[in-house]
């Protein structure tokens, strides 16, 4: 696979964007994001999906510069629509009116429908832990992009649901936690069917219910399903979480939660934010996460672990790697790319010297 100079990256994918008429500020927060996903090691969701974001703008999917609009608030609440525009511009919109809200007065919440599909929570999560604040945010898909079959079923119902919550530590990185509701999520069903190679047991079945790890026996025709994150054994929680998301973020913004026949996809956002602060000082709450964290990682490596990571410390580990060594695209992803760069005329990078 090439490797790619991290910077280099982002600049293409800011040029591919603005090349089908997204404004500069948006392309370059889109291709950022992007790139910052792969660094974190979130390949699903870094940049094989260039050609999906530039598409969807040729496509009309997304209305490039389409500004966020409050259609109802209060003083800690507000109900917003992104009119469309990329996802991820409309999440960081969201969440920058959330941590605004919260500032001063304890908490906030923020609903949001009108979103393209914004990628990795952990984020726009992480904006409020970096302003000494808890974030807890959850995504369905704007009651389409069905994928995942609920508990005791075997066709599509819900998407992968996932959500995310992010806390400051005080440390380099916060921890943060961003999941799929589902085993498995769409953007690593991608990697599995762009590398040919085949899906982990018990993570999807076909179109007959049965389990199965060809990836091509869930995207048919006809169509299988991912199952419930805990599945074989404890899908129903999976399951419960997922539902939950679904409601929150679909009932609440007014996108609608999953449903059969959904006007289009998209992401419907849930956003809560906590000011730690109104709770106890600051320093208190760094110096008791920090002693709760040293006490985790005290505990003795299991047989096959070098030591106990928090979520989000894995992912600050592989950023420092990839930082100083660039970031891998996988063949198929970049064949993808430099055929859409050379139809817009669109320069491509260099990769780095082996």
């Amino acid at each position: 696979m090439p490797t790619f100079n991290a910077e280099d990256l982002r600049k293409l994918g800011s040029a591919l964007f603005e090349a089908v008429g997204v404004p500069h500020q948006d392309a370059v927060l889109v291709a950022d994001h992007m790139v910052e996903s792969g660094l974190m090691g979130h390949d699903s969701h870094s940049v094989l999906r260039y050609p999906q974001y530039t598409d969807m703008v040729r496509e009309g999917v997304v209305q490039p510069g389409a500004p966020l609009e409050v259609l109802q608030e209060t003083e800690n609440t507000a109900q917003v629509s992104g009119g469309w525009n990329y996802g991820p511009v409309t999440a960081t919109a969201a969440m920058e009116l959330a941590i605004d809200k919260a500032r001063g007065k304890a908490l906030s919440t923020v609903t949001v429908r009108d979103c393209n599909h914004i990628a990795r929570l952990g984020r726009f999560a992480a904006l409020a832990a970096a302003q000494n604040m808890v974030s807890l945010m959850t995504s369905n898909g704007h009651g389409g992009d069905l994928s995942v079959a609920p508990f005791g079923g075997t066709q599509r119902r819900l998407p992968t649901n996932p959500l995310c919550i992010a806390v400051p530590t005080g440390r380099d990185w916060p921890v943060v936690l961003d999941m799929t509701t589902s085993t498995i999520s769409g953007g690593a069903m991608r990697i599995f069917r762009n590398l040919g190679t085949p899906v982990p047991p018990d993570r999807i079945i076909d179109a007959a219910g049965h389990p199965t790890t060809d990836v091509e026996a869930y995207y048919g025709p006809p169509q299988g399903a991912m199952l419930p994150l805990g599945h074989p054994t404890a899908g129903h929680k999976g399951w419960g979480l997922g539902a939950i998301v679904d409601i929150l973020s679909g009932a609440l913004s007014g996108a609608g939660c999953s449903q059969e026949a959904p006007p289009r996809s998209g992401n419907a956002l849930f956003i809560t934010v906590l000011e730690v602060e109104a709770f106890l000082p600051l320093n208190e709450f760094f110096a008791e996460v920090d002693r709760f964290i040293d006490w985790v990682k005290s505990s003795p490596p299991a047989p096959g672990f070098t030591e106990v990571v928090l979520p989000g410390e894995k992912s600050h580990q592989i950023y420092q790697e990839r930082a100083r060594n660039g970031l891998e695209v996988d063949a198929n992803a970049w064949q993808q790319i430099s055929v859409l760069a050379t139809e817009i005329g669109v320069d491509l990078p260099e990769p780095l010297a082996a």
